[in-house]
């Protein structure tokens, strides 16, 4: 055997390749398996699988590499995830007390609200205060996305929410409210989504979490992006912190 690998060595050096391997290549993929496996530690119902499908369809139209584009993706992320953990500890919600994956399980029941109006509460995964939105499909009722029921329609006093959670208007004409309203409550039935992080690559119809059914309602039907940062996800915190949305009543 060790005359084999001498003789292979030999043979190599002869015809002048390179037996060479780069320490860097090797730690650079082990930096991007890392990041990936967290991507998918951060939102349970994910697979690798599903990330890389999405990342690579996005990195070919952009002309970046898969590499490039899950840095980009773990950082916003990260980011997210940092800012969640903030905002629960300023609102008084520890991971402890809150709800987990948008339930309905809050101290606060939600107030009515004009047709088109979005709220926001802290929710857990099993990891961090990712948040949840919903919309007032009418003034008594809400159209949102939830694991289990997927986009469901219910009466505002259906859903609780946590302490500090907040209503929202959306700055576009009230037609445009109602047809992005008009259009989230067509998408009942759908299945829900547990992937945040890619979710602007992926279709309007299908499976959705409850920022991609408001991103989508507005994007279809008022032609505004309400996800504040433009990243290759949209959070339900990108859409509350939007220049399209302005608070008028938190609930406390």
């Amino acid at each position: 055997m060790k005359k084999s690998k001498k003789a292979f060595v030999a043979l190599a050096v002869t015809l002048g390749l390179s037996l060479s391997f780069s320490p860097s290549s090797f730690a650079k993929s082990s930096e991007i398996s890392t990041y990936l496996k967290e991507i998918v530690k951060l939102q349970p119902g994910t697979t690798e699988k599903e990330i890389l499908e999405s990342v690579t369809e996005y990195a070919k139209s952009q002309k970046l590499s898969k590499d490039e584009v899950i840095k980009m993706v773990h950082s916003e992320l990260i980011r997210d995830k940092e800012e969640g953990d903030k905002v629960a500890k300023e609102n008084g919600n520890d991971k402890e007390n809150i709800v987990i994956f948008g339930g309905s399980a809050g101290s606060y029941t939600l107030p009515m609200s004009s047709k088109g109006n979005i709220y926001y509460t802290d929710s857990y995964t099993a990891y961090y205060n990712h948040g949840h939105v919903g919309m007032y499909s009418t003034s008594d009722k809400i159209v949102e996305a939830v694991p289990g029921d997927g986009v469901r329609q219910i009466k505002y006093n259906g859903r609780n929410v946590e302490k500090n959670s907040i209503i929202q208007k959306v700055n576009v004409t009230s037609t445009q409210k109602s047809n992005a309203a008009d259009w989230a409550v067509s998408q009942v039935g759908d299945s829900y989504s547990f992937n945040f992080a890619t979710n602007r690559l992926t279709g309007h119809d299908g499976d959705k979490n409850c920022s991609k059914l408001l991103w989508s309602a507005f994007t279809l039907k008022a032609n505004i992006d309400i996800d504040n940062n433009g990243g290759l996800g949209v959070y339900p915190r990108d859409i509350t912190a939007s220049s399209y949305t302005s608070t008028i009543a938190t609930i406390n």
